[in-house]
């Protein structure tokens, strides 16, 4: 265990030196899920946000009806953004550890079932699925769903099962 803490000390500060002698990028280009942030988005990412507290309580304290527990996770390389779900497995030292779900194109090795650690200002939205198909949070999933059509609701509904409720 202090061997793996030795290691990332030099790391750590390697990382700071490169980063702090690297040229300022370009902002961001989004090229995901979240490209529109429009106001509402930014709400519901703000929102999403100020209530990580219920999804740590979560992790801390599972309940049987969860079947699963994921957060929404901002990846930034070269000034492209990829917005991914992930599940959560630790959080610490202010940090969360996410199980990769599906593989990042912007950061080499963020492949599926790979442990990442993100902090939670990269956390764009978080959710709790019960057994029942019941969503708490996905605050942005919420923006999205309401902004397809009826039939493609419809659709959505048969593919994922989620109910959303109001929270």
């Amino acid at each position: 265990m202090y061997k793996a803490l030795q290691l990332k000390i030099p790391l750590l500060l390697f990382l700071f030196l490169i980063s702090s002698c690297a040229p300022s990028a370009p902002p961001p280009t989004p090229i995901s899920t979240l490209a529109n942030m429009d106001e509402e988005m930014t709400v519901a990412v703000r929102q999403a946000q100020d209530t990580l507290y219920i999804l740590r309580q979560a992790m801390l304290a599972p309940k049987p009806s969860y079947k699963f527990l994921s957060v929404k996770v901002r990846f930034v390389s070269n000034g492209d953004i990829e917005d991914m779900w992930t599940e959560p497995i630790d959080f610490s030292d202010n940090k969360y550890t996410v199980r990769m779900l599906e593989g990042v194109t912007l950061e080499l090795g963020a492949h599926p079932d790979r442990l990442v650690e993100v902090t939670p200002n990269d956390v764009l939205d978080w959710m709790i699925l019960e057994k029942d198909g019941s969503v708490f949070g996905g605050y942005t999933l919420r923006i999205e769903y309401q902004r397809l059509t009826p039939e493609q609701q419809k659709r959505y509904d048969e593919v994922t099962g989620y109910k959303f409720k109001k929270q």
